[in-house]
């Protein structure tokens, strides 16, 4: 069992961030911080990972972090590709560190328990949240099981989203 104020600690801290953040945006981090990034890890990943680098305005988002935690124990992150490319980062690198990530698997229980961590802060108050889409979740994981989100549109609009999910101890970062 995780520790609540550790799951707190990081569903608020992205918040504070990322205060447009949809259900369906909170769904990603915690799936990302369980699960990884096996399910992009198809033919095709390195191709779209370039494609991405290249079209890229590197002077955009000067501020954006390096490296963002989406685990709750701080061993996944999100590589933000702006900076990363900024700093010299190796594409083939990254790609490799992708690749080694994608063979870590993550459970449904931990999932669900982080996800019940949200919906009671979304319950307290603490994060807001739309009913539909919470309902809608809901229903879906209920159909569905625990499957791959996209970001919302808000999100993308706001906060131009362009990074790799890896194992923290997987890619040199200093």
């Amino acid at each position: 069992m995780m520790d609540r104020q550790r799951i707190e600690a990081l569903l608020m801290g992205h918040r504070e961030r990322m205060p447009l953040m949809r259900v369906t945006d909170y769904y990603k981090l915690i799936y990302q911080g369980v699960f990884g990034v096996g399910h992009i890890m198809g033919e095709g990943a390195w191709g779209w990972l370039e494609r991405e680098a290249e079209g890229l305005d590197m002077s955009e988002h000067p501020d954006e972090p390096l490296i963002e935690s989406i685990s709750v124990d701080g061993s996944v992150v999100r590589v933000n590709l702006r900076p990363y490319l900024r700093e010299g980062g190796s594409l083939t690198a990254l790609f490799d560190s992708m690749r080694e990530t994608a063979l870590v698997e993550g459970s449904t229980e931990e999932f669900m328990e982080v996800w019940r961590v949200f919906l009671a802060l979304v319950e307290e108050g603490r994060i807001e949240a739309d009913t539909t889409d919470l309902e809608d979740m809901a229903v879906e994981l209920r159909e569905k099981g625990v499957i791959p989100h996209h970001h919302s549109d808000a999100y993308r609009e706001a906060y131009y989203p362009s990074y790799r999910v890896v194992r923290r101890d997987t890619l040199n970062l200093d």
